[in-house]
């Protein structure tokens, strides 16, 4: 099991359904290039946090993401990651606000709750 949210490019509707029936189409949509905001997004998150195919294996269990590569989480209209539930409550902080900060919008599918920038 993992704690997953989704990150976008877009500001969400702040009423958690509304927001969930427009970003779950979203995250089945597969994209050709991934854009550059989840890129540059990627890139920083896995400088904080290395993603699971960076690691030895005898560190696996201790890495945040519930999977990898992390960069394939990206290759659709509104990417979903997952973090190891073990690892959530002290990487989900520093994630959401490198999103928001990157003015990324986050659905929190757990919390039931959207964070825009």
């Amino acid at each position: 099991m993992s704690y997953t949210i989704a990150v976008v490019n877009f500001k969400l509707p702040s009423n958690f359904d509304d927001a969930v029936e427009l970003v779950n189409p979203l995250t089945e949509i597969d994209v050709e290039k991934i854009e550059n905001i989840y890129q540059q997004f990627h890139d920083e998150v896995i400088k904080l946090f290395p993603c699971l195919c960076s690691l030895p294996d005898e560190e696996i269990d201790n890495g945040v993401w519930s999977d990898g590569p992390l960069i394939d989480n990206f290759s659709v209209k509104a990417p979903v990651i997952g973090f190891s539930y073990s690892k959530a409550e002290e990487a989900l902080p520093v994630v959401g606000e490198l999103a928001l900060n990157m003015g990324l919008s986050i659905l929190d599918w757990q919390a039931e709750q959207v964070y825009n920038p």
